[in-house]
């Protein structure tokens, strides 16, 4: 009995000893606490120096880690199966919310890639017969335009560099493609940016504002008519004290415009290079010394009080005209607010034997104002717009050309700009000569990006 005794207690520590709870050490044994050592505070405040350490304590003695307890097979393979946990999002920001645009962007080394998108399509539910699309109309039947399309991107290279290639899709009735602008800059310096190849050139506020960040939706006729807008050559401009102070001086090949005053002046790319015309220059001083107004002429964001103010001018030697201009804007930004002045003026002389065939024959001076304002009722949501346009395209002559333009639209904003919706009544009032009915009412779906 003593020796089956002996064997079966043999057996039982045997057992015991093969289980894997007993395979772990058991914990090393607490040293005792340093005569006169105070209790570590629950907060871990009390007794903590830099870096989190307490005071007077020196490195902790190593000890050897226990090893990880085996796991049994359904165990791993339950934790296997879970879904890792989802990232928090960063510093809590929504995708879409104000300042989307500045992070979307993607980095390949030291450049830097931004996506161009701006999609506008236009319904006209009412145009009045006598709307003409020479004559600045933005339509002339009822029915659907697509009115921008517009893809490209821009690229950034350490900020050094700066470029910008962008095509218009929705070019004239077949809709051909064209460059909207393609140009590159040294940037290294605020003070002092070189860009060259096609840009808009520095005349007018409105004109040098993107063509999806109007309160309305279409830039000031006087406007449309008058600038020069993007333009082949070399310009350099400056940004001092967060734009307290800027400048921008450009030479380019002399501008072309249409006989018509309101079908503008040619964008012309200069594919064959400077054929028929001369050299242009073009120059504007401006100042928000407030601090900067933003990109939208709208104050989206319900901002404090800011001002902007420029002047600008161009001349332009050209073949067949000499053109010359100048224009002056105030823009104000408060709490929602947002109101806007302008005077432009240009003059077209013709050449005794131009280079290409022209129907003007004498010099022609215009002029036009342009007051705008409107309100953020909800920031960055809804807002409404007003703006009244005097406009003499001759001013030596009073007829059917002088026009008071009256505009008013509501505007609704989603996801930063990223979407907008705007509808607009135009009414063109004759001041002189005929009355002509080409009233509109413009409803406008966009995608900004």
């Amino acid at each position: 009995m003593r020796h089956l005794a002996c064997v079966a207690g043999g057996a039982a520590v045997l057992l015991a000893l093969s289980s894997p709870r007993a395979q772990e050490p058991e914990p090393a044994a607490e040293e005792p606490a340093a005569a006169g050592a105070r209790p570590a505070d629950p907060q871990g405040a009390q007794g903590e120096g830099e870096g989190g350490e307490l005071e007077g304590a020196g490195a902790p003695e190593a000890r050897p880690e226990a090893p990880e307890r085996p796991r049994p097979p359904q165990e791993k393979q339950a934790r296997a199966s879970q879904p890792p946990a989802a990232p928090a999002a960063a510093a809590g920001r929504e995708p879409l919310e104000p300042g989307f645009r500045e992070r979307a962007r993607f980095s390949l080394g030291p450049l830097e890639l931004r996506p161009i998108a701006l999609l506008a399509l236009q319904a006209a539910p009412y145009v009045g017969d006598d709307a003409l699309s020479q004559a600045g109309d933005s339509a002339e039947q009822p029915g659907f335009r697509l009115r921008r399309v517009r893809a490209g991107l821009y690229g950034d290279v350490a900020g050094l560099v700066r470029f910008a290639i962008s095509t218009e899709l929705a070019g004239g009735d077949e809709g051909t493609a064209r460059i909207h602008e393609a140009w590159g800059g040294v940037t290294a310096a605020r003070a002092l940016e070189v860009y060259a190849g096609a840009r808009t050139v520095p005349f007018s506020r409105s004109a040098m504002l993107g063509a999806g960040e109007g309160a309305l939706t279409e830039r000031p006729l006087a406007v449309r008519a008058i600038a020069p807008f993007t333009q082949v050559g070399i310009q350099a401009e400056g940004h001092l004290q967060d734009r307290a102070f800027s400048y921008h001086a450009g030479v380019y090949n002399a501008f072309q415009r249409a006989d018509q005053f309101y079908a503008g002046q040619s964008e012309s790319l200069a594919p064959l290079g400077n054929r028929f015309e001369g050299i242009a220059v073009a120059g504007r001083l401006a100042t928000e010394p407030l601090g900067p107004l933003g990109r939208t002429l709208q104050d989206v964001a319900r901002s404090p009080f800011r001002v902007g103010a420029g002047a600008d001018g161009f001349f332009s030697n050209g073949g067949a005209r000499t053109l010359y201009g100048a224009s002056a804007d105030v823009l104000v930004h408060a709490s929602g607010l947002h109101a806007l002045g302008e005077v432009l003026w240009t003059g077209a002389s013709p050449r005794s034997v131009p280079t290409q065939p022209i129907a003007q024959v004498t010099s022609v001076s215009s002029l036009a104002l342009v007051f705008e304002a409107g309100y953020m009722i909800v920031a960055r949501k809804l807002g409404v717009s007003g703006r009244v346009e005097w406009i003499d395209p001759n001013m030596d002559v009073d007829d059917e050309g002088d026009n008071l333009v009256l505009t008013g639209g509501v505007s609704y904003h989603a996801y930063d700009d990223l979407v907008k919706a705007q509808l607009d009544y135009t009414h063109r009032e004759e001041l002189g000569g005929l009355s002509l009915a080409n009233d509109a009412l413009i409803l406008q779906l966009q995608l900004s990006l």
